[in-house]
């Protein structure tokens, strides 16, 4: 009798071990998959027919990869192991510094670990090519009355090197961004403004950060210390930043920790909000993250200011809209010249991160 009970406990052990996961996931699967946990749209099961015939076994395998059992939590176990036990990323984008932070390493984006070791320099022709385009650029707008200032906002690696892994050793001396404005301010009178000095001496005198420590933007801080920067060459003061109050927040973005799956464990810094500068009445007429950022500021700068630029205008908008009258903020996927046209600025302004300096090449009005 006993032997055939505990023959009947092994049996049921093993069957458990064979089986259970599935029954786990027959009752409680459709919790498990986190739509969005990627940032993406999990593949939705494709339907067999006619027209999808030949395309059907990459969709079903798609669709299976991203319905497969406990698959986020097995990803999550994944980066936490690397994380905490390796101290390594699991995504080949991000690499993971000194005290937890974390650097943006994307071959796709210009590759600021590259540029921050000096590799990937622009040739003579590259330069030339980019001088030619901006003065072209500069001197079309100049004939409609317009202000060209060209705004490149440091690389995170850049400001932050001490943080960054030592097997990468110490920032090149020479460097595209570097390599860029001098060539520019050599070859040119094109008003060029790169804030990475000033945001030097800030860090040396600051408490806070001037970047999040997990994700690869600059935040409110080093935010409002570069439209300083902007300003002051615009011919706008604005306080400095000891006159004003700032006061933390809870943490918000942290795109490269959602890039290794591990936002939750990680964000625990704290965002800052600035206050003390004055806002002079500014509203906000539309505010698309993807299109275009139009405020009205009852007591700013008669000129209108328009800005092409990328994600690091976000944390910028509402201290440089504040200084001028009327601006308009677009997002370069969504710029083309007939907006120049259409909307009659005063100032127009490229920014963007020094990752994406060349874009450079290929931009030009005229």
């Amino acid at each position: 009798m006993r032997k055939h009970i505990r023959e009947g406990l092994w049996i049921g052990m093993f069957f458990l071990m064979l089986c259970g996961w599935q029954l786990c996931w027959l009752a409680g699967g459709s919790r498990m998959v986190q739509e969005g946990y990627e940032n993406r749209t999990v593949a939705q099961r494709p339907v067999l027919s006619a027209g999808t015939i030949e395309e059907f076994p990459a969709l079903y395998e798609a669709y299976y990869n991203d319905h497969l059992p406990y698959r986020d939590f097995l990803i999550r176990v994944n980066s936490a192991v690397k994380y905490y036990i390796f101290q390594a990323s699991s995504n080949e984008n991000v690499v993971r510094g000194k005290d937890g932070w974390l650097f943006y390493n994307s071959s796709a984006d210009d590759n600021p670990i590259e540029a921050y070791k000096g590799m990937g320099l622009f040739t003579w022709q590259e330069l030339e090519q980019i001088r030619e385009n901006l003065l072209v650029t500069r001197d079309t707008l100049a004939e409609r009355g317009i202000e060209f200032v060209l705004f490149i906002a440091p690389n995170k690696e850049r400001v932050y090197t001490e943080m960054m892994p030592e097997y990468y050793g110490r920032p090149a001396v020479s460097y595209r961004t570097q390599q860029l404005v001098e060539y520019l301010e050599e070859h040119t009178d094109i008003r060029v403004v790169y804030p990475l000095d000033t945001l030097l001496t800030a860090k040396e005198g600051n408490a806070q950060k001037l970047y999040y420590r997990l994700d690869t933007h600059w935040n409110y801080i080093g935010a409002y210390i570069g439209t300083g920067e902007l300003t002051k060459e615009l011919g706008v003061s604005m306080p400095v930043l000891e006159e004003l109050t700032i006061t933390e927040t809870a943490p918000t973005i942290c795109d490269l920790a959602d890039m290794i799956h591990l936002r939750e464990q990680l964000n625990q810094d704290p965002d800052y909000v600035l206050s003390g500068y004055d806002r002079y009445h500014l509203t906000t007429d539309q505010h698309d993250l993807t299109g275009a950022y139009i405020y009205h500021c009852e007591g700013g700068d008669e000129r209108k200011l328009f800005m092409l630029r990328d994600s690091f205008a976000d944390a910028m908008d509402d201290f440089l809209a504040a200084q001028f009258h009327e601006s308009y903020m677009v997002h370069y996927s969504s710029y083309s010249d007939e907006l120049v046209e259409s909307e009659q600025p005063d100032i127009f302004v490229y920014e963007t991160v020094e990752r994406r300096i060349g874009e450079l090449l290929k931009f030009r009005i005229e």
